[in-house]
């Protein structure tokens, strides 16, 4: 089903227009508008993310030592704690000594920044990066 589109119109300085147009053609979109809405929709996303409010999807990508004490166990405790809102796991071997895991959430946006933090709090994880999507 395609949704009915709203025309509206927006007033800027000529610098911003042009800069704006320079980051479109960096980012290879289409158009002002496509733009627009990219831009929207991560200011929704973010927004939701900080009030905590609504149903949202989200991913939390993280890299580990999978040799580091108790890593494997205190990541599937914490995923076990949060079956409601985990959608899957990806589990990527990067070398030797480090994995990468993504794992998708769907649910209150509420419940996917407590996993991200509960996560983010592991002694394992060295680098983890939430992402939010409103259901748009």
């Amino acid at each position: 089903m395609t949704e009915k589109l709203v025309r509206f119109s927006v007033s800027m300085p000529e610098a911003l227009v042009s800069e704006f147009d320079r980051w479109i053609e960096k980012k290879r979109l289409k158009s002002r508008s496509d733009a627009l809405r990219q831009i929207i929709r991560d200011y929704i996303g973010q927004s939701l993310w900080e009030v905590q409010e609504g149903e949202a999807y989200g991913t939390f990508t993280f890299s580990y030592d999978h040799h580091s004490r108790d890593a494997s166990s205190e990541i599937t405790r914490l995923q076990h704690d949060f079956m409601g809102a985990i959608v899957c796991t990806t589990h990527v071997h990067i070398d030797h000594d480090t994995c990468m895991e993504v794992v998708v959430l769907r649910g209150s946006t509420q419940e996917i920044v407590r996993f991200v933090e509960a996560a983010s709090s592991l002694g394992c994880i060295r680098v983890g990066v939430p992402g939010l999507l409103p259901p748009i």
